[in-house]
């Protein structure tokens, strides 16, 4: 990622691609973050975009599918 003839967006998707296989980290959120944030030229609005993104997940993991218990 340190390369100066490294364009803004190859560098975003870079770092994007490196925060998706940190250890530890939210893999969904960070893809998120990346899809709406780190980007090269983001909409005007890519915060409400990401927030509404990060409520569904919100909202999925805390409502997850209930398991079949009948098996």
């Amino acid at each position: 990622m340190n390369n100066d003839n490294e364009t803004p967006a190859a560098f975003l998707a870079a770092l994007g691609q490196e925060l998706k296989t940190l250890e530890g980290e939210d893999a969904e959120l960070a893809s998120i973050v990346v899809e709406h944030i780190l980007v090269a030229s983001p909409a005007k609005d890519c915060v409400e975009q990401a927030m509404v993104a990060i409520d569904t997940l919100a909202v999925s993991r805390a409502n997850p599918p209930e398991k079949d218990t009948d098996a």
